[in-house]
């Protein structure tokens, strides 16, 4: 591996760490809250609230100390009407992490993941010791509660075709949330742009899996579509995906890549270089 290796640089966008666990989940909940994907699964997310916090605590966790994954956060100044921007049940959630009880100044309120197996770049975002990180947030199971078990199973079997055929083996833009206090101000458009800018100072395309919110800001990153997915509950043997008589709405999954584009040599504005020992 070359002694220094030029990183993507964006501003208000930073490494995440395993001390951002619980903002990145209140995030996260509160973003993904707007996916429908989000409400074909997790049916059940107003009555487990804490449930679906601790799940993507969990799942950032084991993400972050992943030598093939990269976090990242998006930071901003606190705004305090933040509350008024989140879902009922999760307000009342024993692990919500609401702005007003952090400190004062910036903020997270985007986060995004990359998968970048087989990557020169494996490796090079995790935690300086990575045991010591892993001690420090010791992996949590989530009950899961919140997630209706035959919708998951029929999401993940309706999407798992699309997503094997398209992305498979490739660096791909796994997760993108903002908080829905801080959309408008660029956020996620500055976490894609990351991921995208380490994809092509390797030279390499990069795959995402995006409801349509998320399929809008990717399109106009250079995503181009590959396959459109959608999962309708109606159009299955099963008759309803849950155990319950409210009904489930159906979704659809735009699975998309983009190419990787030439950089300029002389363009130093959007990259950084990383020492080993930074």
């Amino acid at each position: 591996m070359p002694s220094d290796i030029v990183l993507p640089l964006c501003e208000m966008v930073r490494l995440a760490t395993v001390h951002d666990l619980e903002r990145i989940a209140t995030v996260a909940a509160a973003g993904f809250y707007h996916s429908p994907t989000f409400k074909f699964q997790r049916k059940y997310h107003a009555k487990y609230p804490d449930d679906t916090l601790l799940s993507y605590k969990a799942e950032y966790r084991d993400s972050i100390v992943d030598p093939e994954c990269v976090v990242l956060v998006a930071e901003d100044t606190v705004k305090d009407v933040e509350g008024l921007h989140v879902y009922d049940a999760l307000r009342g959630a024993v692990t919500y992490k609401p702005a007003s009880s952090l400190s004062r100044g910036r903020i997270i309120v985007g986060v995004s993941s990359i998968s970048i197996v087989g990557s020169r770049y494996v490796g090079r975002f995790q935690p300086e010791n990575v045991l010591d990180a892993s001690a420090a947030s010791s992996h949590v199971q989530s009950p899961n509660r919140d997630v209706c078990p035959k919708a998951s199973q029929l999401y993940s079997a309706m999407t798992g075709p699309a997503k094997a055929k398209h992305l498979a083996g490739q660096m791909r833009l796994s997760t993108l949330a903002v908080h829905p206090a801080y959309w408008g101000r660029g956020h996620a458009q500055r976490l894609v742009h990351w991921c995208t800018q380490l994809a092509d100072l390797e030279g390499v395309p990069v795959g995402i899996s995006a409801a349509p919110m998320g399929a809008i800001i990717a399109a106009k990153a250079g995503f181009e579509r590959q396959e459109l997915v959608r999962i309708d509950p109606g159009s299955t043997n099963e008759s309803t995906p849950c155990e319950e008589d409210a009904p489930v709405d159906g979704c659809v999954l735009w699975v998309a890549v983009r190419r990787p584009r030439s950089l300029s040599p002389s363009s130093n504005e959007s990259a950084t270089s990383l020492s080993p020992g930074e």
